[in-house]
């Protein structure tokens, strides 16, 4: 089974198995984009460009900001409409509803992390256990670096082997990838998208 959340740039389509959370896909769609470009409702992806120039990244305090401006989609919004939008299991029902929503929540509200018991935590290697797991537990708004990462998760020299296991995480947005960016400061890749990459870290501001 599956449910689909509708964003300005694509969806998220979220796979359940057993009642978790088995793999998340990104999908990009250059109509969404252009359409997000033309519609003000959305969050705008200028201000990655700005943390750059100013070295100011996300904090937390851009969860509790969204809540207040209404320029940012919320529980109530347009994309908790997209659940009824399709009457088709494979969208929305009541064996996925639960997984919709929280990850809903988690992108546009005030969740600051995916509780575990949703979802299969991957990791197929001790060390990509322990890269993933880090990478879960840092805080939402914030970035690391690809060798940080790789520090903290006991083995310092082994960034590119972390840059293999973003690119080949099945659970993005869950294990958040998007806020891995490279030890100059610059974004850095991703799988899905770098507009994807752009979007959530500026969903998280």
């Amino acid at each position: 089974m599956k449910a689909v959340i509708g964003t300005p740039i694509g969806s998220v389509i979220i796979y359940v198995k057993n009642d978790k959370i088995t793999k998340i896909r990104l999908t990009f769609q250059k109509e969404g984009w252009a359409a997000r470009q033309k519609n003000k409702d959305f969050p705008s992806l200028d201000g990655w460009s700005a943390r750059q120039k100013n070295k100011d990244f996300p904090s937390l305090n851009g969860s509790a900001a969204r809540q207040k401006n209404k320029d940012f989609p919320s529980l109530d919004g347009w994309a908790a409409g997209r659940r009824g939008a399709n009457k088709n299991e494979n969208y929305y029902n009541s064996k996925t509803k639960k997984h919709f929503d929280i990850i809903y929540a988690y992108l546009y509200g005030d969740l600051q992390k995916i509780p575990k018991e949703i979802f299969d935590f991957p990791g197929e290697t001790a060390f990509a256990k322990k890269v993933y797991e880090t990478l879960y537990n840092t805080k939402k708004g914030s970035v690391i670096t690809y060798q940080e990462l790789a520090s903290k998760a006991g083995n310092p020299k082994s960034y590119r082997a972390v840059g293999n296991l973003m690119k080949n995480n099945p659970l993005p947005i869950i294990i958040p990838c998007h806020r891995v960016i490279k030890s100059d400061g610059s974004i850095g890749k991703f799988s899905p998208s770098i507009k994807w990459k752009k979007y959530l870290l500026d969903l998280e501001r």
